[in-house]
């Protein structure tokens, strides 16, 4: 008998003890091919709200993009390319 209810006990506890699957992270945001770009003033609050939540420079304009602080990577004229001046906190063009 009292093996019985020791049985009953470690198969009540297992059954208790079941593991749940996790739960999947949400997919991205679907990104919006036809967004406006954001223009450099844009790109330079944006940068500063980055910063003002996160406490340091962002590493890419695409980090900004992804975590929607901004609407999309903009295109940079013909030569020239959009970089992250992590010591001023804000986008200049090279």
């Amino acid at each position: 008998m009292r093996l019985l209810v020791i049985g009953l006990l470690c198969l009540t506890s297992l059954v208790a003890c079941k593991r749940q699957k996790p739960v999947p992270p949400p997919p991205p945001p679907p990104v919006d091919v036809n967004a406006k770009e954001p223009t450099l003033a844009e790109m330079n609050e944006a940068v500063q709200a980055w910063v003002t939540s996160r406490g340091r420079a962002p590493e890419s304009l695409e980090e900004l993009a992804k975590a929607r602080f901004i609407s999309k990577v903009p295109t940079p004229p013909a030569g020239r390319q959009y970089v992250i001046d992590k010591d001023k906190f804000r986008v200049v063009l090279q």
